[in-house]
This record gives structure tokens, sequence and C-alpha cells, in this order.
């Protein structure tokens, strides 16, 4: 398989890395590696849209100064490069994310297997450790979990350790849709189902829980689309936004009908926690 490499070159650094993975992410870039100044971000040559980078926050935000090169890559084995990279998640203590090559390891509570060809969803992410821990402090037992944007899989497979007996992952990557259904089979998942697609896939479904941990803008724009799918109660998780956007999600989710409950940070990145009213 060819790859196109971007190289970019960012002032300040933080938090425009991680903002600008998590844009990358979006548009289907699979592979990211970070430099003194930087980052290096890997996409298949097919899927390469140049126009979709001008849209980049960090070329229209004026707090950021940004440039990039765009080169062509050698055909690599990706999945080796991502083993030798690899490294088990431990999350407080509690849940330990690995690949199928680390050993496992007794005392945590849930252990996952995620095969590694993501940048997104592994746990190396703060927007996922985040919604794993506010995932530890609901209670899924018995209900119906949706996990929007699922990546990996890794929060959809959780849902059902933590009791869920009907969890829906969907994704609008097809690569992603095929990674999860692998990491269902590695965790010997049975209550999970995936499937491509958006959130109008949740049309005519009811959750307790909805886990969203995709990017801002999605995010605003499907909120009431979110609300109408959740149970009275029900609770819906949001990640993938920074800090300094936190009230722009707060206000979407207002006007959609939600009140506040969770509010979690990491570094820059933050988690909002929902829930649709009585």
């Amino acid at each position: 398989m060819n790859y196109t490499e971007l190289e970019f070159h960012l002032a300040p650094l933080d938090p425009w890395r991680d903002v600008l993975v998590a844009e990358l992410g979006e548009l289907g870039y699979d592979s990211f590696e970070d430099t003194p100044d930087g980052l290096r971000a890997y996409i298949l040559t097919e899927r390469f849209e140049h126009d979709l980078l001008k849209d980049l926050l960090v070329i229209t935000s004026p707090g950021v100064q940004a440039h990039y090169q765009v080169r062509a890559v050698e055909p690599k084995d990706w999945n080796a490069e991502w083993e030798r990279s690899f490294q088990p998640v431990e999350i407080d203590g509690r849940v330990r994310i690995r690949a199928e090559f680390h050993a496992p390891e007794p005392g945590f509570e849930h252990e996952l297997i995620i095969t590694p060809r993501m940048a997104f969803g592994t746990g190396h992410h703060a927007t996922t450790r985040m919604m794993v821990r506010a995932m530890l402090d609901l209670d899924l037992k018995g209900g119906a979990v949706c996990d929007l944007g699922c990546g990996t899989g890794v929060l959809a497979i959780l849902a059902e350790r933590l009791g869920a007996v009907d969890v829906h992952a969907v994704d609008i990557d097809e690569r992603a849709v095929e990674n999860t259904r692998d990491n269902l089979v590695a965790n010997g998942s049975e209550r999970v189902h995936v499937e491509k697609g958006t959130v109008e896939n949740l049309k005519g479904r009811k959750y307790g829980t909805i886990l969203a941990n995709i990017e801002r803008n999605t995010l605003m724009r499907d909120m009431q689309a979110m609300h109408d799918a959740l149970i009275p109660g029900g609770a819906l998780l949001l990640g993938g936004f920074v800090v300094n956007d936190r009230h722009m999600v707060v206000q979407s989710a207002r006007e959609a009908g939600l009140t506040m409950a969770e509010r979690m940070n990491e570094g820059e990145w933050a988690l909002l926690g929902c829930r649709r009213p009585h």
C-alpha cells in the first residue's frame, strides 16, 4: 500500500499537536509520529485530499503558526511499525489495554486486547482515557449502549465488560469497522454489534448510554440526534474537544435539552457528561 506523509511544524505545540491528531484522525489519517516541533501524519495515498487541509484548526486559528510538507513514502509494514512502538496502557489501576503480543498481567478489573492499527481508541490518547474513567463511574449493567465513532471498538468492548447487554458500535470508516470486528473476536465479545454509519444509524433506537469520543464540530452537529436516542435519564459522554471549546459543547448540549453532569480534564483535553431529563 502506498502512503502519503504530511509533516507539520507547529508553534506552540500544545494543545495544537493533539488537536491536529484529532482532526486528521477524522479525515482518515491512521498513524502519527511526534516530532520535536510538530507531527508526522500518514494516510493511504488514495484517500489523501489536499483541499481538506485548508479547514484544519491549526491553519485557520490565529493562536497557532503552522506549515507543512507533503511527500510520498515507501511502502511499509504498518502493523509491524505499530507493534514496535505500542505499549500497554494502564488506567487508574483498574483497566489495562494491551495488544495480543503483550503478556497478560493480573490485578486489573478489566484487561482489553486491542490490535494497534489506529492512532485513536487504543487508550494512549487523553480523550480515550477520560472516557474509560467516566464509564467506570456509570452503571451499565443490563443496559443498551452505543459507541458512536467506535474507532478500534475499545469503549464498546469495555461497555460489555461493565455489564451492558446490548452494545451498538458505529463508525463512518470501513477500516475502523473491520478493526473493531477483529478486536471483538480477540476479546470474546458476543453482545457488541458493529456497523458502518453515522448518527443516522441511531434513529429508531434507544440507549441508556451513548459514548461519543469524536471531535467538537461533529458532536455539536449531532447533539440533538444523540439526545433523541437516549432514554429518559440516559447518559451521554462527550469527548474529543479541548478545554477552551467546552463552553460551546455545553451550550449545544443545553440547547438540545440535556443537563450537565460529569466534567473532566486531562491536560488540554476535556470530557463532558450529560443526561436526558426524566
